[in-house]
């Protein structure tokens, strides 16, 4: 019997390839002026971005241990589950409590240390090696070494969506926002850092891309990019990923409303992970 992907909605996985792959998701809750929605179900991701973009306050939880648990029940067998990073989330804790709960499956929990499609590239790649039919045991290793040749960079238009979700303090947000400041980040063990800055969106693009030539050269990568609302954006960054990197898959999508939160609209990124780590993606 294989081995089942299990995933929470912030790893960003297109319903298409989640179909394909067979990984069951798990919504993130997002919480909008003291009212909650489970991303991907109760409204659709455009309305939710509305809803964001208008909000006083919003954040984000972790689904309950029971949500996990029914899952696991139901699937059965052995589960590899992975999950946005712990030191932002608490999502890996509850799943691990729903794990050792379980009578009817054996869960390994797995950190991603990222979050979007910087977790999203691992679980594909444990689907893609349990359909090649890998153990339990092989496919966390695959995965944990291909968190270590993971990379992902992200950037925000404006601090203001990190104040509200409590990211950054309003002191913080005022004096980027003064600046004009476009911070680029990355994921350093799980934890957002601010690697580079730059004075435009266009600027944080050129050095995300400067960033992943400087670290994979000419090898063959997997390439997404995430788009909060702006769609040029998204492509100009394809564009110039494809003209600078060795990109043998691509992916363009949607940025998941529950990073969305953070960032706010106008937000980019971009995750990579080299081709070797994803046999039989087609």
């Amino acid at each position: 019997m294989l081995v089942k992907i299990v995933v929470d909605s912030a790893l960003n996985i297109p319903e298409a390839l989640l179909h394909e792959l067979g990984i069951t998701v798990i919504p993130v809750c997002v919480a909008i002026d003291n009212r909650t929605y489970r991303e991907g179900m109760d409204v659709s991701r455009s309305e939710l971005v509305q809803l964001i973009a208008s909000a006083k306050k919003t954040s984000t939880s972790q689904p309950a241990p029971g949500e996990f648990l029914a899952v696991y029940d139901q699937l059965q067998g052995d589960i590899i589950s992975i999950h946005v990073t712990a030191k932002a989330s608490g999502t890996c804790q509850t799943a691990q409590i729903a794990a050792d709960m379980s009578k009817l499956a054996t869960v390994r929990v797995l950190d991603s240390a990222s979050a979007s499609f910087g977790g999203g590239w691992l679980a594909i790649a444990a689907a893609l090696a349990s359909k090649r039919g890998l153990s339990l045991g092989e496919i966390e290793a695959l995965v944990e070494e291909a968190k270590g040749e993971s990379a992902m960079f992200l950037s925000v238009p404006t601090l203001k969506y990190l104040e509200k979700s409590g990211r950054v303090n309003f002191a913080k947000a005022v004096i980027a926002s003064l600046l004009s400041v476009k911070p680029v980040m990355h994921f350093n063990e799980g934890i957002v850092e601010v690697i580079s800055r730059a004075r435009s969106m266009q600027g944080a693009v050129k050095e995300m891309v400067n960033l992943l030539v400087e670290r994979y050269g000419h090898e063959p990568l997997a390439v997404a990019v995430m788009h909060a609302e702006d769609v040029e954006l998204g492509l100009q960054l394809q564009e110039a990923l494809r003209q600078t990197l060795n990109v043998g898959y691509e992916v363009l999508t949607d940025l998941a409303a529950s990073l969305v939160v953070h960032g706010g609209p106008g937000s980019i990124a971009v995750a990579v992970l080299p081709l070797r780590f994803l046999k039989g993606l087609a």
